[in-house]
């Protein structure tokens, strides 16, 4: 499958989404400019509580960071919407719900690993599921990895299909309890295993991902953000 139109076409709609306190950066994932512009989708996970800081950074001018306001949270489904003040970057296209079939080849686009370039992955969309809540899900061949959090699932067309969940996993109820533990909880002849068992989940690949689908994202609704001047953080080592 040839992405090289398609990742083009939107690679300055999606973008990085930092969550930070006192400047420094707690978590990072992936989001992407949807139903209209200044308004973003993302993981709720990524965006932590409500006392975090949100900031937004585009792949083509990441000298800058601009301010994020959460405006809705819908836990249940693990989504949240921020508005940004900018009026010139594209919402992705949505993909007809009617088209969405398994065994159809997808693409998806974020920042995972810490990275700052967008990177594409494909597969194909192995199965349409259902949640142990009743919550569909798409099951994704291929490979999620953190940070892929939030970013788009698309068509071959470029046209969004749901939102990538990362930390949807088997067993995230056991795995996520490790996920907010402290570090230095526990520790062997130095090596702080809180810290290690993160980082083993967090680089865990297994070569199936989900996303929600654009069905479950809520609407947006307006509300004023003021444009800050440009915020200095420092890089902290967590992903989501």
């Amino acid at each position: 499958m040839d992405c090289v139109t398609v990742i083009e076409k939107i690679r300055k709609s999606v973008v990085i989404v930092y969550n930070t306190e006192n400047g420094k950066i707690l978590g990072k994932g992936s989001g992407f400019i949807f139903f209209k512009r200044g308004v973003i989708v993302t993981c709720n996970h990524v965006v932590g509580n409500r006392d975090s800081n949100i900031l937004i950074q585009f792949s083509d001018n990441l000298e800058a960071f601009l301010p994020a306001k959460v405006t809705i949270r819908n836990e249940e489904h693990d989504l949240a919407l921020l508005k940004i003040d900018d009026n010139e970057r594209e919402p992705l296209e949505i993909e007809d719900v009617k088209a969405i079939k398994e065994g159809m080849p997808v693409i998806f686009s974020g920042f995972p690993l810490g990275l700052t370039n967008l990177t594409t992955h494909q597969g194909i969309l192995s199965a349409i599921l259902k949640d142990s809540t009743g919550i569909e899900i798409y099951s994704i061949d291929g490979t999620v990895n953190s940070g892929n959090s939030g970013c788009p699932l698309m068509s071959k067309e470029g046209k969004v299909m749901g939102v990538v969940n990362a930390k949807r996993t088997e067993r995230w109820d056991l795995l996520g309890k490790i996920g907010e533990q402290r570090l230095g909880a526990v520790s062997i002849h130095g090596i702080d295993l809180v810290e290690l068992f993160q980082a083993l989940i967090s680089n865990l690949q297994l070569g199936v991902g989900y996303a929600i689908p654009c069905t479950y994202i809520p609407k947006p609704y307006d509300v004023n953000l003021t444009s800050e001047n440009r915020t200095d953080i420092k890089e902290g080592n967590k992903n989501e």
